[in-house]
């Protein structure tokens, strides 16, 4: 009995190696579990049916697919998650017909796109889900103070984006129009913009800026904000013509990227493109982008009525009757335009 008792105990003593060989197998198999099974977001995704098109789903919906997006590790994986739930089409493409009406307190309706998915940098950190942008316009309103409302016509662009009266009309009276549902699913994103140039600033050479072209930009944290020039167009062209010469074309490519469903279209700068006609209540309009036109102090990027995105040198397409205008009216910051406002989930 007692070498039978010494001999269990010895048994015993030697199978001290099991537990952590056991201990290893349940942890790896846990890893490999983890590693296989779909990443999920925070929000519940599973109970949502893929949609015929975006008008289909509910803001709630969507933000719930953004969130899931967002968690992805490329926009390919995202653009695959995308096209799922009817979004995009399996080639990542973007339809600009498909559109999700949203009613403005105002009695005015805003008809939103998906522009692009896994774009947009979130405030809070990571990427933006979905990122939409309208197919009309509102308003109109003025980048800088309507010259119509106060005396004289001494609105500028100085401060850009950054300190415009469009951005602070945007996060403030319009944002309150959207309907509540909408607002309750808005993310601010980073938005990067050229605001500190000015006419006079440093110079390398005549017409040349100092620094690097990151030097001239700052970023502002938004939920309602304008398209950029390179957002819409991509990369914008040296045109001496119109006074852009290399390094104001380098600053204006800071301003962020092409949106796939712009670059899909063919969009480029001091192009007409019929995909970037909008209308308004009164027909079709010209509307404004962020970007401030960095050879001068008047001025802000537009696109007119052709669709054809210009900076301030550019000829303002609109038919005006009244002579009373000189062209400097037309595009400078103080003129009503359509607003083509973009926004993410």
């Amino acid at each position: 009995m007692a070498g039978s008792a010494r001999q269990n105990r010895w048994l015993t003593s030697k199978r001290w190696w099991l537990i952590p060989v056991v201990l290893c197998a349940l942890l790896l198999g846990a890893g490999l579990l983890f590693y296989a099974a779909p990443r999920q977001s925070k929000a519940t995704v599973q109970d949502i049916e893929p949609r015929a098109s975006v008008a289909d789903y509910s803001w709630s919906d969507l933000s719930a697919i953004a969130e899931a997006l967002s968690t992805c590790d490329s926009r390919d994986d995202a653009l695959r998650l995308a096209a799922h739930y009817h979004l995009c089409d399996t080639d990542g493409t973007f339809d600009a017909t498909a559109a999700k009406d949203c009613a403005l307190t105002d009695g005015s309706v805003a008809h939103a796109v998906l522009a692009d998915v896994w774009h947009d940098d979130r405030t809070e950190g990571g990427k933006a889900g979905l990122t939409f942008v309208l197919a009309n316009a509102v308003g109109p309103h003025a980048m800088n103070h309507d010259f119509e409302q106060r005396e004289g016509d001494d609105a500028d662009n100085r401060g850009g984006w950054a300190a415009s009266d469009m951005r602070a009309w945007l996060n403030g009276d319009l944002l309150y129009q959207l309907p509540a549902d909408l607002r309750a699913v808005l993310v601010s994103v980073q938005k990067r913009t050229a605001n500190y140039v000015e006419s006079n600033d440093e110079q390398d050479e005549p017409g040349h800026l100092a620094g690097s072209p990151t030097d001239w930009a700052g970023e502002t944290s938004d939920k309602l904000w304008l398209l950029s020039a390179c957002e819409l167009c991509g990369a914008v062209p040296k045109q001496e013509e119109l006074g852009i010469d290399q390094s104001m074309s380098a600053i204006y490519d800071t301003e962020g990227t092409q949106y796939q469903l712009f670059a899909s279209n063919g969009v480029k700068a001091f192009e007409k493109n019929a995909a970037l006609v909008r209308s308004g209540d009164s027909g079709i309009c010209t509307w404004w982008l962020r970007t401030k036109t960095l050879e001068f102090d008047d001025g802000f990027w537009l696109v007119g009525t052709d669709g054809c995105p210009l900076n301030g040198y550019g000829e303002d397409s609109r038919v005006v009757e009244d002579p009373e205008y000189a062209p400097d009216d037309l595009w400078g910051p103080d003129h009503a335009r359509g607003v083509v406002f973009g926004f993410c989930l």
